[in-house]
């Protein structure tokens, strides 16, 4: 008897160190690689540790010390989650939410099995009838579930892809578990033989104890080839990056380099032309429908760059949303035009995307090798200067030229002169009179800009805003323009001085969401009523997105900011735009005030536009008034007010402010 109960001790505390152990290692791994599919092995293992320890104590303790229905419901939970937990990490290592143990969450699979315990347990506390049935379904329908589960986990491993050996030896395990489990319960149920016989149960223990060891050193085995697959696909990416970009799948600009310097050290019997194309206003599109999206719309330009009918030798993505392309088979000008044409139209096609279609337009520099350059990095470089001044004069292609570097350096000066005058207050506002003719009375002052600069001196407007366009500063130099006219007419306003400030914003600044806030931040600080802050916007600004540009205007006029349309009748000039816009005052451009005394045409539209304003409820405002004839002209076609050289050039603040203490002399 003392063999027997040795013999019975040794298999079951081996079975339960071997399966802590290995549930020990797991959870160790978890901590490290963080996959689901790892902790659901370590609960198997560690369920199946429970249960021998159990089986264990059921036979070696006596029922007084540990109630049996808690052992019997403990070994009948843990039996149950060893397989459940098992065939729910093999499952969970398909990478998918697809299969039901996938989606099912810890909380709800534990009671699921508490419940599969308590049903296999109570019955047969309740009624002495049914005893004879209970070695059946606590032990044999128990023993088959399980056997059936194991093999549903072989199955669902062999699902998938890879075929690792690590792999290949959990199939074999659970396959045999399985297959001894179904046995093993069939045998016990059809033979006539005592249950309890040892021998049977050690050889059963024993073929057990080997799945169990050959199913452990599968899943280590597994796990570390899954750590060296990573590795190397970890070495496989770090490799495919250094040659291409992630987002687009084409090459990066490094790459772009050496392939390119490997191509013009061949001989060729044509040219190399490098084209820099980049798409315009997409930062605006980024900001519009999403980065995502962004992101799918350069995928998309991509596959057709990559795909076009011209065969570029070579595509790269160099910037956010720039790609190069190389072009060896271009031998005339005419191919060249060609070239250029099918890419703007392979462009301007429209992108499919979450929000709709969505229609672009591009910019294309143009480099060619040997003339312009004889390596790839100069000719990146000048292909590049070209893209950039085909950008600052707004045109849709250019070639390089000898000396665009030293526009370019010209302009990253002019920029940083630029930014040093707003940061040290160099640039000075001027202001020019808007006389109302009903009253005859100084309604409000436009607020112009002047550069008294440290070296060039005093500068106009023609002589530096061009290069405020080219570099993009436009945004920069209306918000500095903003926050010093509100300082401005919180200044006046100590001095008794409660006069209206007109200030012109760029087009790009007010397509942009922010404005608003912008603005009230500034009243806020500086505590000014906002019917003192006035905005003139061009005509073709406010119309170039209709609902966007009224829901703008809306938006201000609803703080109680006064909205203008300046140089009117130079832009679409759209009377149903013009019904729409919720705009407070039309300002009539100089070219059509200054000859009106002379020219009959001149003088119609004038006449049009004012009553044309009138018809709409607005105000109208003729610039460039010079004469009194023309001054007189306007008041008799009853135009509202006027500004010019007439009454006064743009004034320093301190000639505007001696302007606004003095009565308006007609």
């Amino acid at each position: 008897m003392a063999p027997e109960i040795f013999s019975r001790l040794a298999i079951y505390l081996t079975e339960m160190g071997v399966a802590l152990l290995i549930s020990y290692l797991l959870w160790r791994l978890s901590l490290v690689y963080k996959q689901s599919y790892i902790r659901s092995w370590f609960f198997a293992l560690l369920a199946f540790g429970i249960y021998q320890l159990m089986i264990l104590l059921q036979w070696a303790t006596p029922s007084s010390l540990v109630p049996t229905a808690i052992m019997q419901f403990t070994v009948v939970f843990c039996s149950y989650g060893f397989a459940v937990y098992l065939l729910r990490g093999m499952v969970q290592t398909r990478g998918s939410d697809a299969h039901l143990l996938g989606r099912v969450s810890n909380g709800r699979l534990i009671v699921l099995l508490s419940t599969a315990a308590i049903v296999s347990i109570v019955p047969f506390g309740w009624s002495d009838t049914i005893d004879a049935w209970q070695r059946y379904f606590q032990l044999y329908f128990r023993l088959l579930l399980m056997g059936i589960l194991l093999l549903t986990a072989a199955v669902s491993l062999l699902q998938r892809t890879d075929n690792a050996l690590g792999q290949r030896l959990a199939v074999f395990s659970m396959s045999l578990w399985g297959v001894l489990y179904i046995a093993y319960t069939i045998w016990q149920v059809l033979s006539t033989r005592q249950p309890a016989d040892i021998q049977l149960l050690l050889i059963y223990k024993c073929v057990e104890l080997f799945l169990l060891s050959c199913l452990g050193l599968a899943l280590l085995i597994w796990l570390h080839e899954h750590e060296r697959n990573t590795n190397r696909q970890l070495s496989e990416k770090a490799l495919y990056l250094d040659r291409y970009d992630q987002l687009t799948g084409a090459l990066n600009r490094d790459a772009l380099l050496t392939l390119l310097q490997e191509k013009l050290q061949q001989p060729l019997s044509a040219s190399t032309y490098l084209l820099m194309l980049g798409l315009d206003k997409f930062k605006t599109i980024n900001e519009s429908v999403g980065l995502k999206q962004g992101d799918i719309l350069l995928r998309q330009l991509n596959q057709r760059l990559e795909g076009s009918i011209l065969k570029p030798a070579l595509v790269a993505r160099t910037g956010g949303d720039i790609f190069a392309l190389a072009l060896t088979d271009i031998k005339t000008t005419t191919q060249l035009q060609f070239a250029l044409r099918h890419l703007q139209q392979l462009v301007e096609k429209s992108f499919d995307l979450a929000g709709g279609p969505l229609q672009l337009s591009c910019t294309i520099g143009i480099a060619s090798a040997p003339e312009d350059a004889s390596t790839a990095e100069s000719l990146l470089q000048k292909a590049n200067i070209a893209y950039h001044q085909a950008k600052r004069l707004q045109q849709r292609s250019l070639a390089y030229k000898a000396g665009m570097e030293d526009e370019s350096a010209r302009l990253i000066g002019w920029e940083t002169e630029l930014l040093s005058a707003m940061r040290n207050d160099e640039l000075i506002l001027y202001f020019q009179p808007q006389i109302n003719l009903r009253d005859n009375k100084l309604e409000a002052f436009e607020v112009l800009v002047r550069w008294q600069h440290p070296v060039k001196g005093f500068l106009m407007p023609g002589q530096f805003l061009p290069f405020v366009e080219q570099l993009g500063l436009s945004r920069q130099l209306d918000f500095w323009i903003l926050h010093k006219a509100v300082k401005t007419i919180s200044e006046w306003r100590k001095q008794q001085i409660q006069i209206p400030l007109a200030v012109n914003m760029s087009p790009l600044h007010f397509q942009q969401d922010g404005l608003k806030q912008k603005i009230q931040q500034l009243l806020l600080q500086y505590k000014i009523s906002p019917d003192l802050l006035e905005l003139e916007i061009t005509e073709n600004t406010a119309m170039h997105d209709m609902e966007k540009g009224s829901n703008h205007v809306l938006e201000l006029q609803q703080m109680g900011i006064r909205v203008s349309i300046d140089d009117f009748g130079t832009g679409y000039s759209s009377l149903a735009y013009l019904r729409r816009m919720p705009i407070e005052k039309i300002k009539i451009d100089r070219s059509f005030v200054m000859d009106m005394a002379g020219n009959d045409s001149d003088m119609i539209i004038v006449k049009t536009m004012i009553k044309l304003a009138h018809g709409l409820g607005k105000r109208i405002l003729a610039e460039g008034v010079e004469t009194a004839m023309q001054l007189q002209l306007l008041r008799n076609l009853s135009c509202d007010t006027v500004q010019g050289y007439y009454f006064a050039k743009p004034l320093s603040e301190q000639d505007a402010l001696n302007f606004a203490r003095q009565p308006v002399s007609l």
